[in-house]
């Protein structure tokens, strides 16, 4: 009986899983993301390769990425409480708006000749704006348009694809950058942001009733954090994206460095790391979509940080390129469990009427990945690439470990 059953469950997640498909609304949402997915990765390289090509300077590099991801930190708890205030719908639409702008303005400048430094970082940071908007606004529009039975499947396909883009977006970004200069990149970019912005006017999302009230950003981002304070779990939810997004996921910019002092090989081979890791991640988040019970979101989300963390390690102590290879795309795995559920659990378990506010806190959280950078890169000048890595894995296993001991219902 309970063998039927079992079957009769995991038929029903498949059959929601290929029914997202066929729905008009979850379509173009999913859509979107692969298009802000892939510019994100695609302006990344080519502003890097730019940067560094304009001022031989690996710290202006790392300052890009530092511009373009801190508006998650700095923001996402007020563009929650905006959030839940204004038409979801509406916030989509602008801040994919200020995306295409900016590319298509720093298009123009490039064409022109005039394109400088300073220019470049403004724009990645307006564009980091425009990202800190995907968890409160898009991912919330996708998660209530869909209901809950299909939640994980729907959080867990958005994920897929977003892996999928940190797997061809970089090479894109490259090609790009190579036959058409940072001109065309941009051009490209713009572009593409602006199919989004058609995609999102045409979006049909349900408008929740907002019960008018003054406007107090600290006492609504309080509630928030009060309504945290009192779920131990979803604290310790957070816990675990501030320990990933610092311990783990700054890996990747050791890659290049690791890649020389240990495996002594090219760039290509640098490059094949990380495309072999995001298609684990890909691979690993199509599996849960069709096999992950709303009862095991939280159990998949801390065994999938913990495996990546073991991997980070595990990668820091070979001296085998193709056994990094392979310890690498098994971390992908990790990676899915962690970002699949990363908005399926805090989605699922958020009240209705601060939902938006909770997302954009997991922003904040998630935008301690600056920190991590820093964290590693200095480890690293004082001790190699690979023994930076080693420490951050060991820490963050650490943190884990802790974390879970003082928040059992973590376990559950």
């Amino acid at each position: 009986m309970n063998s039927h059953a079992g079957d009769g469950q995991q038929a029903s997640r498949s059959a929601s899983a290929f029914s997202l498909i066929a729905d008009p609304t979850f379509r173009k949402l999913w859509l979107i993301g692969v298009l802000m997915g892939a510019m994100r990765w695609l302006e990344l390289l080519a502003v890097g390769v730019w940067v560094y090509d304009l001022t031989n300077s690996p710290v202006l590099v790392a300052l890009m990425t530092m511009l373009r991801m801190a508006p998650l930190a700095l923001f996402g708890s007020i563009v929650g409480v905006i959030a839940d205030r204004l038409d979801r719908k509406l916030l989509l639409v602008l801040s994919l708006s200020l995306m295409a702008g900016t590319a298509g303005v720093l298009a123009v400048s490039a064409w022109a000749g005039t394109l400088t430094v300073w220019q470049v970082g403004l724009g990645a940071f307006l564009s980091g704006m425009g990202w800190s908007t995907d968890l409160p606004v898009r991912r919330t529009i996708l998660g209530e348009s869909v209901g809950h039975a299909r939640l994980g499947p729907a959080m867990s396909m958005d994920s897929a694809s977003n892996n999928a883009t940190r797997m061809f977006g970089p090479i894109a970004g490259g090609g790009l950058y190579a036959a058409i200069g940072m001109e065309g990149t941009y051009a490209v970019a713009a572009f593409f942001y602006f199919v989004a912005v058609l995609l999102a006017l045409f979006v049909v999302c349900k408008v929740t009733d907002k019960t008018p009230r003054p406007f107090a950003l600290f006492r609504e981002i309080g509630e928030g954090i009060a309504y945290l304070r009192k779920s131990r779990a979803l604290l310790g939810h957070l816990g675990i994206t501030v320990i990933v997004n610092l311990f783990a996921f700054p890996y990747a910019s050791m890659a290049p460095v690791v890649g020389r002092e240990t495996f002594d090989i090219d760039p290509v081979r640098i490059g094949l790391l990380l495309t072999v890791e995001g298609g684990g991640a890909f691979a690993g988040a199509l599996l849960i979509a069709f096999v992950a019970a709303p009862n095991r979101f939280r159990l998949i989300y801390l065994l999938g940080s913990i495996l990546f963390v073991i991997c980070i390690l595990a990668f820091s102590l070979v001296t085998s390129y193709i056994a990094a290879l392979f310890i690498l795309a098994v971390g992908g795995f990790g990676i899915a469990g962690f970002a699949a559920m990363q908005s399926a659990i805090m989605f699922s378990e958020a009240p209705p009427e601060i939902r938006s506010r909770l997302m954009g806190i997991l922003s904040v959280c998630i935008g301690a990945g600056p920190l991590g950078v820093l964290h590693v890169g200095w480890l690293a000048s004082l001790i190699g690439g690979s023994a930076a890595l080693s420490v951050i894995a060991i820490e963050g296993l650490a943190a884990t470990a802790l974390l879970v001991w003082c928040v059992p219902e973590l376990r559950r």
